[in-house]
């Protein structure tokens, strides 16, 4: 039987570790191992290779000649092999969006994909695909997203909610000025004849939709993200203000395209649009 068929690629970086620390004990901890485990694991490279590779000293690790020369070649060989699973392996899709839009598609996503997440406002994950940071943002339409191409994953509106069906009229909690919560303020005053009561400013739709979710307080939310959470519109709302989830992506090659195509597909899923 071919030895080398038994070789265990830990085993070889240990070997690695182990020579160039001069060391097996500070090796054995590099790779949280005990010492006898180390020990045992350089015994199998050298049955492996059939060679004595070290000197077994207690208290240094030596290589012997045979050893220096695998030594050069084990790395070598290593690099190669690492940037080959490199080639062949898709790294995580980049994607970029807020934390309120992460909460309802990252768990659908990641059964189709894997995912390196950056949250961030809106504005941010726009720039972080126009810099080749991040591979796909996932935003509102709610701004002009010039120098990227962009699909409608998603649609809604805006409401108040609550966690009771039946809330009376009261103060509110919104977040930030954007042009959804202007617009929400200004149809308030047009129904109602009087300026809303904001009881507090959160700028994050995610803490707003827990703080009502464990309260009776009023929240201004995105109803994708209400649902989650299980809340309930208010009755004395004005006209609810629509919005568009898009994907802005670069122009993606023939490889990712594929990709895209799941990743786009599985967000319209979540959402419940038609392609």
């Amino acid at each position: 039987m071919n030895r080398l068929s038994q070789l265990r690629i830990a085993d070889l970086e240990l070997f690695i570790t182990a020579a160039h620390l001069k060391n097996l004990s500070r090796a054995a901890s590099f790779h949280n191992l005990s010492q006898s485990a180390a020990s045992t694991a350089i015994l199998r490279v050298e049955a492996a290779f059939e060679r004595p590779l070290c000197t077994h000293e207690k208290r240094q690790f030596r290589l012997t000649h045979e050893g220096s020369a695998l030594l050069l070649k084990a790395e070598e060989w290593l690099k190669k092999f690492r940037d080959t699973i490199l080639i062949d392996t898709p790294k995580p899709i980049r994607l970029a969006t807020t934390h309120a839009i992460a909460r309802v598609v990252v768990p659908a996503l990641l059964s189709i994909e894997s995912v390196d997440l950056s949250l961030m406002r809106p504005d941010r994950a726009y720039g972080a695909v126009i810099r080749d940071e991040a591979d796909i943002a996932l935003v509102p339409d709610n701004a002009p997203w010039e120098e990227a191409e962009s699909t409608e994953v998603g649609k809604g509106s805006f409401k108040l909610y609550s966690a009771f069906p039946n809330t009376p009229v009261k103060p509110v909690i919104l977040p930030e000025n954007q042009v959804e919560v202007l617009i929400l303020i200004r149809r308030w005053e047009q129904l109602h004849k009087n300026h809303l009561e904001i009881k507090a400013r959160i700028p994050s739709w995610s803490l707003i939709a827990e703080i009502c979710a464990a309260s009776d307080e009023v929240g201004f939310l995105p109803d994708f993200l209400a649902a989650k959470s299980e809340l309930h519109p208010v009755s004395w709302q004005p006209e609810p203000y629509n919005y568009r989830i898009l994907a802005l992506h670069r122009s993606p090659g023939e490889k990712f395209q594929v990709r895209l195509d799941k990743f786009i597909n599985q967000c319209q899923k979540i959402f419940k649009i038609q392609s």
